[in-house]
């Protein structure tokens, strides 16, 4: 069995990606990748790159549909809408194809404003309207999944592969003391954020929230940044005399992990102004919490639940008062985090997820009719 895997993101930056492509590559032995990007890691796949290596989306259609002509291959495993045109012309010209559909977004009230969004406009096209013809969805959590169902008129609904992200790096603890001892070196409440300076990102409520509470707390905020949403924060900050808020940019990950190792807990905030906002999928909690970090979030309902279920953070959209909440029960939410963590099979989950997709073709008796004959 031959398995294509197509995906228009960079797959040496984007984790969800990175996870598919292993899934793939325990499904089969021979998987060709399509992308714009080659992973650091080529073992036992053949490499396919679209628009001679430039981010190109029209080029990437055209060359994917080439590479499917030329490969000819049993399964097709498509990431987000960026490939909903190319499961349109598989669904019309491939039949015999098995299809698997990866939704990391939820994309599907969002309004045309620039060229840019004219093209999702017209990605959200083949996907309302073709997604329904995929023999597998996947989606990145419950709620998604449950709307996912119903707006694209789904038999059945997505299998869940959360976005469950474990921070594995080394770092050199000495020299990131030394880097970071104005930061970590005494007795104040830490919080960490890790979605950058942006109003979107609800970093001004959090910063708001951290100044009312007085001179024991600090926010660290790393990531990236809105230009004019920085300014204004910059502002904010000059005119409040505020001394204990501290932007530190991009890191990577090793120092990122080791800021959740050092904080005291870490804010996982969305806006709610898009379905894909409000039903956000955050790796970024995850992060925290395998680090026996406990998390602050906003009241978006996948991290509610999260929140509520395992007792492992507060989820308040009163930063002020979640911060005062987590600090008060401290002991007890790292106790839950423990527990937690415990019962997710991390190390597992690819290979789950790929006997659950591996039962699905072999109960496809048109699909294996093919393959026999």
């Amino acid at each position: 069995m031959k398995i294509m895997f197509i995906v228009y993101h960079d797959i040496r930056k984007e984790a969800r990606s990175q996870e598919i492509l292993e899934c793939a590559k325990t499904l089969s032995n021979e998987t060709v990748l399509v992308s714009y990007s080659k992973p650091f890691n080529t073992q036992n796949i053949k490499c396919i790159v679209t628009g001679n290596g430039e981010r190109n989306y029209f080029k990437f259609i055209k060359e994917s549909i080439k590479a499917i002509k030329e490969e000819n291959p049993d399964v097709v495993i498509l990431h987000d809408d960026y490939t909903a045109a190319v499961l349109a012309w598989i669904h019309k010209f491939r039949k015999n194809i098995f299809i698997i559909y990866d939704s990391s977004e939820l994309y599907i009230d969002r309004k045309p404003k620039s060229f840019k969004q004219f093209v999702a406009r017209h990605m959200h096209y083949f996907e309302k309207f073709y997604l329904k013809h995929a023999d597998v969805v996947i989606s990145a959590n419950i709620e998604r999944g449950n709307i996912m169902k119903d707006y694209y008129k789904l038999k059945e609904k997505p299998i869940v592969f959360d976005n469950i992200h474990r921070i594995d790096d080394h770092y050199n603890e000495e020299q990131l003391d030394r880097k970071y001892s104005e930061l970590f070196g005494d007795d104040k409440f830490k919080i960490v954020y890790g979605g950058g300076i942006s109003k979107k990102r609800m970093s001004f409520e959090l910063l708001e929230a951290v100044h009312s509470l007085g001179s024991n707390y600090r926010l660290i905020i790393c990531g990236m940044l809105d230009a004019k949403d920085k300014s204004e924060f910059d502002s904010f900050i000059s005119e409040n005399s505020i001394s204990d808020v501290h932007y530190v940019g991009f890191i990577p990950r090793s120092e990122w992990r080791y800021m959740l190792r050092k904080a005291d807990i870490s804010v996982s905030a969305f806006s709610k102004d898009t379905l894909n906002n409000v039903y956000c999928a955050s790796g970024k909690l995850y992060e925290s919490l395998f680090e026996g970090t406990p998390i602050l979030t906003s009241e978006n309902p996948p991290l509610k639940r999260i929140c509520n279920n395992f007792g492992v953070g507060v989820s308040k959209d009163n930063f002020k008062e979640g911060i005062l909440d987590l600090e008060q029960n401290y002991e007890v939410y790292c106790e839950n985090i423990d527990a937690y963590t415990r019962t997710i099979d991390y190390e597992g989950r690819i290979s789950n997820l790929a006997e659950t997709l591996q039962k699905r073709i072999a109960s496809t008796p048109s699909f294996n009719q093919s393959i026999s004959d």
